[in-house]
Protein backbone atom coordinates (compact mmCIF):
# COMPACT_ATOMS: atom_id res chain seq x y z
CA UNK A 1 0.00 0.00 0.00
CA UNK A 2 1.01 3.85 -1.00
CA UNK A 3 0.65 6.86 0.52
CA UNK A 4 -1.85 9.47 -0.60
CA UNK A 5 -1.66 11.58 -3.77
CA UNK A 6 -3.59 14.43 -4.69
CA UNK A 7 -5.60 13.64 -8.11
CA UNK A 8 -7.43 15.75 -10.64
CA UNK A 9 -7.97 13.37 -14.04
CA UNK A 10 -10.66 16.51 -15.01
CA UNK A 11 -9.33 19.68 -16.30
CA UNK A 12 -12.56 21.11 -16.28
CA UNK A 13 -13.33 20.02 -12.25
CA UNK A 14 -13.33 22.94 -10.08
CA UNK A 15 -14.18 21.19 -7.03
CA UNK A 16 -11.17 20.71 -4.47
CA UNK A 17 -9.04 17.80 -5.73
CA UNK A 18 -9.43 14.46 -4.32
CA UNK A 19 -7.08 12.28 -2.44
CA UNK A 20 -5.93 8.92 -4.06
CA UNK A 21 -4.23 6.32 -1.76
CA UNK A 22 -2.83 3.16 -4.11
CA UNK A 23 -3.67 -0.14 -3.33
CA UNK A 24 -2.58 -3.39 -4.53
CA UNK A 25 -4.09 -6.62 -3.96
CA UNK A 26 -4.67 -10.20 -5.56
CA UNK A 27 -6.89 -12.37 -7.67
CA UNK A 28 -6.12 -15.40 -8.64
CA UNK A 29 -2.08 -14.94 -8.20
CA UNK A 30 -2.09 -11.73 -9.92
CA UNK A 31 -1.64 -8.42 -8.66
CA UNK A 32 -4.39 -6.28 -9.37
CA UNK A 33 -3.93 -1.95 -9.54
CA UNK A 34 -6.49 -0.05 -6.82
CA UNK A 35 -7.01 3.01 -5.23
CA UNK A 36 -9.07 4.33 -2.35
CA UNK A 37 -10.15 8.01 -3.01
CA UNK A 38 -11.57 10.21 -0.50
CA UNK A 39 -11.65 14.13 0.26
CA UNK A 40 -10.23 15.21 3.27
CA UNK A 41 -12.16 18.16 3.85
CA UNK A 42 -15.14 16.81 3.17
CA UNK A 43 -15.05 13.26 4.43
CA UNK A 44 -17.70 11.86 6.68
CA UNK A 45 -16.43 8.62 8.46
CA UNK A 46 -20.47 7.60 9.45
CA UNK A 47 -20.67 7.08 5.14
CA UNK A 48 -20.04 3.40 3.81
CA UNK A 49 -17.28 2.52 1.56
CA UNK A 50 -18.12 2.44 -1.90
CA UNK A 51 -16.99 0.22 -4.06
CA UNK A 52 -17.44 1.36 -8.05
CA UNK A 53 -16.71 -1.28 -10.52
CA UNK A 54 -16.46 -0.66 -14.25
CA UNK A 55 -18.41 -2.05 -17.43
CA UNK A 56 -17.03 -3.69 -20.48
CA UNK A 57 -13.82 -2.21 -21.36
CA UNK A 58 -13.70 0.01 -18.84
CA UNK A 59 -10.41 1.15 -16.77
CA UNK A 60 -10.61 2.36 -12.74
CA UNK A 61 -9.52 6.22 -14.73
CA UNK A 62 -12.62 5.90 -16.33
CA UNK A 63 -16.24 5.61 -14.87
CA UNK A 64 -14.86 4.80 -11.08
CA UNK A 65 -12.64 7.62 -10.85
CA UNK A 66 -16.00 9.72 -12.54
CA UNK A 67 -17.82 8.97 -9.78
CA UNK A 68 -15.38 8.96 -6.98
CA UNK A 69 -14.52 12.82 -7.97
CA UNK A 70 -18.39 13.62 -7.18
CA UNK A 71 -18.76 11.23 -4.53
CA UNK A 72 -15.86 12.26 -2.31
CA UNK A 73 -17.68 15.51 -2.38
CA UNK A 74 -20.11 14.45 -0.51
CA UNK A 75 -18.13 12.87 1.89
CA UNK A 76 -17.65 9.01 0.86
CA UNK A 77 -14.84 7.24 0.08
CA UNK A 78 -14.53 5.63 -2.88
CA UNK A 79 -12.66 2.78 -3.92
CA UNK A 80 -11.95 1.58 -7.86
CA UNK A 81 -9.68 -0.79 -9.05
CA UNK A 82 -8.68 -1.81 -12.80
CA UNK A 83 -9.76 -5.92 -14.10
CA UNK A 84 -6.76 -8.26 -14.70
CA UNK A 85 -5.29 -7.35 -17.88
CA UNK A 86 -6.53 -3.64 -17.83
CA UNK A 87 -4.96 -0.37 -16.39
CA UNK A 88 -2.11 -1.25 -14.18
CA UNK A 89 -3.22 -4.58 -13.14
CA UNK A 90 -1.53 -7.49 -14.21
CA UNK A 91 -3.18 -10.84 -16.53
CA UNK A 92 -3.53 -11.15 -20.18
CA UNK A 93 -3.78 -7.45 -21.67
CA UNK A 94 -7.46 -6.12 -22.70
CA UNK A 95 -8.86 -10.00 -21.65
CA UNK A 96 -12.24 -10.55 -20.98
CA UNK A 97 -13.89 -13.23 -18.97
CA UNK A 98 -17.09 -12.41 -17.48
CA UNK A 99 -16.24 -14.64 -14.37
CA UNK A 100 -12.40 -13.86 -14.08
CA UNK A 101 -13.77 -10.17 -13.35
CA UNK A 102 -16.58 -11.58 -11.01
CA UNK A 103 -13.95 -12.91 -8.81
CA UNK A 104 -11.86 -10.23 -9.72
CA UNK A 105 -14.95 -7.95 -7.65
CA UNK A 106 -14.53 -10.67 -4.96
CA UNK A 107 -11.46 -9.62 -3.46
CA UNK A 108 -11.74 -6.32 -4.04
CA UNK A 109 -14.68 -6.62 -1.81
CA UNK A 110 -12.30 -8.20 0.66
CA UNK A 111 -9.82 -5.62 0.58
CA UNK A 112 -12.32 -2.79 1.05
CA UNK A 113 -14.33 -4.93 3.86
CA UNK A 114 -11.16 -5.19 6.31
CA UNK A 115 -11.12 -1.32 6.02
CA UNK A 116 -14.34 -0.45 6.27
CA UNK A 117 -14.41 -2.83 9.79
CA UNK A 118 -11.49 -1.06 11.40
CA UNK A 119 -13.60 2.22 10.85
CA UNK A 120 -16.92 0.75 11.76
CA UNK A 121 -18.40 1.62 8.10
CA UNK A 122 -20.33 -0.48 5.43
CA UNK A 123 -19.48 -1.75 1.82
CA UNK A 124 -21.84 -0.20 -1.06
CA UNK A 125 -20.76 -2.31 -4.19
CA UNK A 126 -21.50 -0.37 -7.49
CA UNK A 127 -21.61 -1.29 -10.91
CA UNK A 128 -21.73 0.29 -14.23
CA UNK A 129 -23.44 -1.05 -17.64
CA UNK A 130 -22.07 -4.79 -17.74
CA UNK A 131 -20.54 -4.12 -14.04
CA UNK A 132 -24.27 -3.80 -12.95
CA UNK A 133 -24.73 -7.28 -13.04
CA UNK A 134 -21.11 -8.45 -12.45
CA UNK A 135 -21.76 -6.79 -8.88
CA UNK A 136 -24.77 -9.28 -8.53
CA UNK A 137 -23.14 -12.06 -9.63
CA UNK A 138 -20.08 -11.25 -6.93
CA UNK A 139 -22.50 -11.03 -3.89
CA UNK A 140 -23.37 -14.54 -4.33
CA UNK A 141 -19.73 -15.24 -3.51
CA UNK A 142 -19.11 -12.24 -0.85
CA UNK A 143 -22.33 -11.78 0.62
CA UNK A 144 -21.23 -11.42 4.51
CA UNK A 145 -18.75 -8.17 3.56
CA UNK A 146 -21.81 -6.34 1.53
CA UNK A 147 -24.75 -3.99 2.65
CA UNK A 148 -25.80 -2.72 -0.43
CA UNK A 149 -25.91 -2.71 -4.23
CA UNK A 150 -25.90 -0.48 -7.06
CA UNK A 151 -27.15 -1.46 -10.59
CA UNK A 152 -26.19 1.20 -13.41
CA UNK A 153 -27.43 1.00 -16.79
CA UNK A 154 -26.76 -2.88 -16.28
CA UNK A 155 -28.48 -5.81 -18.12
CA UNK A 156 -29.43 -8.77 -16.44
CA UNK A 157 -29.89 -11.67 -19.17
CA UNK A 158 -27.13 -11.50 -22.06
CA UNK A 159 -29.05 -13.53 -24.01
CA UNK A 160 -32.25 -11.76 -23.62
CA UNK A 161 -30.50 -8.22 -24.36
CA UNK A 162 -28.37 -9.70 -27.58
CA UNK A 163 -31.83 -10.69 -29.22
CA UNK A 164 -33.15 -7.08 -28.25
CA UNK A 165 -30.28 -5.20 -30.14
CA UNK A 166 -29.61 -7.67 -33.00
CA UNK A 167 -33.71 -8.97 -33.49
CA UNK A 168 -34.22 -12.42 -34.09
CA UNK A 169 -32.37 -12.71 -37.39
CA UNK A 170 -29.29 -11.04 -36.32
CA UNK A 171 -29.19 -13.69 -33.46
CA UNK A 172 -29.70 -16.62 -35.54
CA UNK A 173 -26.64 -15.32 -37.76
CA UNK A 174 -24.55 -14.73 -34.31
CA UNK A 175 -24.79 -18.02 -33.49
CA UNK A 176 -24.12 -19.15 -36.93
CA UNK A 177 -20.61 -17.65 -36.96
CA UNK A 178 -20.11 -18.71 -33.09
CA UNK A 179 -20.91 -22.49 -34.31
CA UNK A 180 -18.41 -22.10 -37.35
CA UNK A 181 -15.53 -20.26 -35.13
CA UNK A 182 -15.70 -23.17 -32.72
CA UNK A 183 -16.04 -25.92 -35.21
CA UNK A 184 -12.79 -24.33 -36.83
CA UNK A 185 -11.30 -23.85 -33.20
CA UNK A 186 -11.97 -27.72 -32.20
CA UNK A 187 -10.54 -28.28 -35.61
CA UNK A 188 -7.03 -26.93 -34.27
CA UNK A 189 -7.25 -23.44 -35.50
CA UNK A 190 -5.15 -20.65 -34.07
CA UNK A 191 -7.36 -18.35 -32.25
CA UNK A 192 -7.89 -14.80 -33.34
CA UNK A 193 -9.00 -11.56 -32.32
CA UNK A 194 -12.18 -10.24 -32.98
CA UNK A 195 -13.57 -6.83 -32.55
CA UNK A 196 -15.39 -6.83 -29.26
CA UNK A 197 -18.62 -4.55 -30.44
CA UNK A 198 -18.85 -7.60 -33.08
CA UNK A 199 -19.69 -9.57 -30.13
CA UNK A 200 -20.86 -7.26 -27.40
CA UNK A 201 -23.13 -4.55 -30.39
CA UNK A 202 -23.73 -0.97 -29.74
CA UNK A 203 -26.21 1.36 -30.09
CA UNK A 204 -25.21 4.23 -32.62
CA UNK A 205 -25.04 7.04 -29.86
CA UNK A 206 -22.91 4.58 -27.66
CA UNK A 207 -20.87 3.78 -30.52
CA UNK A 208 -20.18 7.52 -30.80
CA UNK A 209 -19.20 7.97 -26.92
CA UNK A 210 -16.77 5.33 -27.10
CA UNK A 211 -14.86 6.93 -30.34
CA UNK A 212 -14.56 10.64 -28.99
CA UNK A 213 -14.68 10.16 -25.16
CA UNK A 214 -13.44 6.66 -24.09
CA UNK A 215 -10.59 6.11 -26.62
CA UNK A 216 -9.10 9.70 -25.06
CA UNK A 217 -8.29 7.77 -21.81
CA UNK A 218 -4.53 6.73 -21.44
CA UNK A 219 -4.52 2.66 -22.36
CA UNK A 220 -8.22 2.49 -23.62
CA UNK A 221 -8.47 -0.72 -25.98
CA UNK A 222 -9.61 -4.10 -26.14
CA UNK A 223 -9.22 -6.94 -28.33
CA UNK A 224 -11.69 -10.10 -28.00
CA UNK A 225 -11.76 -13.62 -28.79
CA UNK A 226 -14.26 -16.11 -28.83
CA UNK A 227 -14.03 -17.41 -25.19
CA UNK A 228 -15.53 -14.02 -24.43
CA UNK A 229 -18.15 -14.97 -26.60
CA UNK A 230 -18.75 -17.60 -24.61
CA UNK A 231 -18.53 -16.59 -21.29
CA UNK A 232 -20.87 -13.52 -22.29
CA UNK A 233 -23.77 -15.34 -23.20
CA UNK A 234 -23.69 -17.45 -20.09
CA UNK A 235 -24.04 -14.20 -18.00
CA UNK A 236 -27.63 -14.57 -16.54
CA UNK A 237 -27.15 -12.69 -12.96
CA UNK A 238 -31.30 -12.06 -12.79
CA UNK A 239 -31.42 -16.04 -12.96
CA UNK A 240 -29.10 -16.41 -9.93
CA UNK A 241 -31.28 -14.08 -7.21
CA UNK A 242 -32.08 -16.48 -4.11
CA UNK A 243 -32.79 -16.11 -0.53
CA UNK A 244 -28.84 -14.41 -0.17
CA UNK A 245 -30.56 -11.38 -1.17
CA UNK A 246 -33.63 -10.60 0.56
CA UNK A 247 -32.31 -8.45 3.30
CA UNK A 248 -29.71 -6.93 1.06
CA UNK A 249 -31.32 -3.00 -0.51
CA UNK A 250 -30.92 -2.31 -3.92
CA UNK A 251 -30.89 0.11 -6.02
CA UNK A 252 -31.53 0.09 -9.33
CA UNK A 253 -30.61 3.22 -11.61
CA UNK A 254 -30.91 3.19 -15.44
CA UNK A 255 -31.16 6.01 -18.26
CA UNK A 256 -34.81 6.10 -19.09
CA UNK A 257 -33.96 6.11 -23.03
CA UNK A 258 -31.14 3.74 -22.87
CA UNK A 259 -31.16 1.29 -26.11
CA UNK A 260 -27.58 -0.11 -25.52
CA UNK A 261 -29.25 -2.23 -22.36
CA UNK A 262 -32.75 -1.59 -22.46
CA UNK A 263 -35.32 -0.11 -19.57
CA UNK A 264 -37.04 -3.28 -19.36
CA UNK A 265 -33.59 -4.64 -18.39
CA UNK A 266 -34.31 -2.93 -15.14
CA UNK A 267 -38.01 -3.07 -14.53
CA UNK A 268 -36.97 -6.92 -15.10
CA UNK A 269 -34.57 -6.90 -12.43
CA UNK A 270 -36.47 -4.95 -10.52
CA UNK A 271 -39.35 -7.42 -10.44
CA UNK A 272 -37.62 -10.07 -9.31
CA UNK A 273 -34.90 -8.81 -7.17
CA UNK A 274 -36.12 -10.53 -3.60
CA UNK A 275 -34.82 -7.44 -1.27
CA UNK A 276 -35.34 -4.11 -0.64
CA UNK A 277 -35.12 -2.06 -3.46
CA UNK A 278 -35.63 0.77 -5.75
CA UNK A 279 -35.77 1.73 -9.31
CA UNK A 280 -34.58 5.08 -10.43
CA UNK A 281 -34.77 5.79 -14.03
CA UNK A 282 -32.86 8.98 -15.72
CA UNK A 283 -34.98 11.33 -17.91
CA UNK A 284 -33.93 11.63 -20.84
CA UNK A 285 -30.85 9.25 -20.37
CA UNK A 286 -28.89 7.31 -22.89
CA UNK A 287 -26.51 4.43 -21.67
CA UNK A 288 -23.20 6.85 -21.59
CA UNK A 289 -22.90 10.14 -23.71
CA UNK A 290 -24.00 11.64 -20.18
CA UNK A 291 -20.95 10.37 -18.60
CA UNK A 292 -19.17 13.74 -18.79
CA UNK A 293 -18.19 15.33 -15.00
CA UNK A 294 -19.89 18.58 -15.90
CA UNK A 295 -23.12 17.17 -17.34
CA UNK A 296 -26.29 17.97 -15.85
CA UNK A 297 -27.62 14.23 -16.21
CA UNK A 298 -24.91 12.72 -14.81
CA UNK A 299 -25.35 15.28 -11.76
CA UNK A 300 -28.72 13.75 -11.68
CA UNK A 301 -27.70 10.42 -11.39
CA UNK A 302 -25.15 10.49 -9.42
CA UNK A 303 -26.84 12.71 -6.80
CA UNK A 304 -28.99 10.03 -6.88
CA UNK A 305 -26.83 7.39 -6.04
CA UNK A 306 -25.42 9.71 -3.11
CA UNK A 307 -28.58 10.33 -1.81
CA UNK A 308 -29.75 6.74 -1.91
CA UNK A 309 -26.59 5.71 -0.12
CA UNK A 310 -27.01 8.42 2.62
CA UNK A 311 -30.88 7.63 3.34
CA UNK A 312 -30.37 3.90 3.30
CA UNK A 313 -27.48 3.50 5.62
Amino acid sequence: MMGPVVVNNNAHWQEPDMIEQKVKFQSDKLTLDGAFFKNEEHDDPRLPIVIVCSGFTGQKNIHPERYARFLTQKGFTVFGFDYRGFGESEGEREHVLIEEQVRDIANAVAVVAERAKEEKRKVVLAGWGMGGGLVLDAFRVCEDQVHGLIAMNGFYDAVRVQKALRGEHGWKQFRAFMAKERLRLAKGGEAQGIDPFEIYPLDPVSREYVYTELVKAPGYGVTSTFDFADSLISFRPEAHLDERFAQIPLLIAHGAENDLHPVTEARSLYARYPGPKELFLLEGGGHTEWMLDENPKFQTFAGKIADWITSTF
